[in-house]
């Protein structure tokens, strides 16, 4: 009797292994599966024209795709603002498991003549390299104007692609008021 005990405990024990088993393997074909998914959404951005989307003047950023934008392009001075935007099509280089991007960002004020008030190159530097491609990526810049008198303004996004020797430019126009 107890030699038919132990022998079903043994069998269950076995087939608890072998269904915990069958189970993680599973997981690691789904994981795999999804990488080769993202590493095909990679290869397809990385054919695809440099751009930038979803270019807001905001009142707060929370995260990607998460922002409250103006009602309308008009700020005062001595506020806080944001730019937000989600660069598109960065190249990604795959590497022994790595994926790695590279873009710099410069900006650019104009007034409504065109005249440059502000340039500031490479303003932003992002260059990462991860154990697992990043696939929507999002930027944000400060806005906060000391002294400007009232009129219209652009905000000028140059976005450049380092590995891909390509760059894009989007603009924002805004008005400051009193």
């Amino acid at each position: 009797m107890k030699k038919n005990l132990l022998v079903r405990i043994a069998v269950m024990l076995l087939v608890m292994a072998a269904v915990l088993t069958g189970n993680v393997f599973a997981e690691q074909t789904n994981e795999e599966l999804i990488l080769k998914l993202k590493e095909d959404i990679v290869r397809i951005q990385n054919q695809g024209e440099l751009g930038i989307k979803k270019l807001n003047l905001c009142r707060s950023i929370v995260t990607l795709g998460a922002y409250v934008p103006l009602e309308e392009a008009k700020i005062e001075v001595g506020k806080q603002y944001y730019i937000y935007y989600e660069p598109v099509n960065i190249f990604t280089k795959i590497s022994e498991g790595r994926y790695e991007f590279w873009f710099t960002q410069d900006i650019i004020l104009l007034d409504d003549t065109g005249e440059v008030l502000t340039e500031r190159l490479a303003a932003l530097n992002m260059h990462f390299n991860t154990a697992t491609p990043l696939l929507d990526i999002y930027v944000t810049n400060d806005l906060l104007l000391t002294a400007a008198p009232s009129g219209k303004y652009t905000y000028k996004i140059v976005l450049h692609d380092v590995f891909r020797d390509e760059s894009t430019v989007e603009t924002i126009d805004f008005e400051v008021v009193e």
